[in-house]
C-alpha cells in the first residue's frame, strides 16, 4: 500500500492514544514508568538508593562502586601530581579498594564496627582477595534476609566515615 492510496475520513474525530498505558490514557504513573523502559538496572542500584542514608552519602557510594571517587590513583591517571600514598596508613598506594577494605587502618575500624554490632559473619581476613569496591560491596550486602538493607546502610555509612577521615588528612 502506498501513502497516496490512503484515504482519511475528514469528518472523524482524532483520538490521542498514550502507547505506554493499556487503556491508552495518559497518567503521571504511566509516564513515570515509561522513562525507565529499556533501562538496565544493577542489583546494586537497589542496595544503594534504598539504603537508610542521606542522599549525599548514597551518591558517594554510587560513585565509589564505579571507582569514580578522587583517590590518588585516579588523580594520577588524570595527570594531577600527588604523593600517591594512602593518607591513612602512608605505606600503600591509595586506590578505592585499598582505602575502603584493604588498608590496615580501615580494617581496624571495620573490626571495631563488626564487634560493636555483633556482625561475626563479616570476616575481614579475606577482604584483601576482593578486587574492586563493587565486588567487595556486593559480598558485604548479598545477604538474603531482613538485615540486608541495614547492612548495606552500615557499609555505606562506615565507608563515608573513612572517606571523611581521608579528606581531613589530605586537606
Amino acid at each position: 500500500m502506498l501513502v497516496h492510496d490512503l484515504h482519511l475520513d475528514t469528518q472523524a474525530d482524532d483520538d490521542i492514544i498514550w502507547k505506554h498505558a493499556n487503556n491508552g490514557i495518559y497518567s503521571a504513573a504511566t509516564a513515570y514508568k515509561a522513562q525507565f523502559l529499556g533501562l538496565t538496572l544493577s542489583p546494586m542500584d537497589f542496595m544503594i538508593w534504598k539504603a537508610w542514608a542521606p542522599p549525599k552519602i548514597k551518591f558517594f557510594a554510587w560513585l565509589a562502586i564505579q571507582d569514580r571517587i578522587w583517590t590518588a590513583d585516579r588523580l594520577e591517571r588524570r595527570g594531577w601530581e600527588n604523593c600517591g600514598l594512602c593518607p591513612l596508613c602512608r605505606t600503600e598506594g591509595e586506590t578505592s579498594a585499598h582505602l575502603f577494605f584493604k588498608c590496615r587502618y580501615t580494617i581496624r575500624l571495620w573490626n571495631s564496627v563488626i564487634l560493636e554490632f555483633g556482625l561475626a559473619h563479616m570476616d575481614t581476613s579475606s577482604w584483601h582477595l576482593d578486587g574492586s569496591v563493587l565486588e567487595w560491596w556486593d559480598k558485604r550486602t548479598s545477604l538474603q534476609n531482613p538485615d540486608r538493607r541495614a547492612l548495606a546502610s552500615l557499609t555505606m555509612l562506615v565507608s563515608w566515615t573513612i572517606w571523611n577521615e581521608r579528606n581531613a588528612r589530605v586537606f
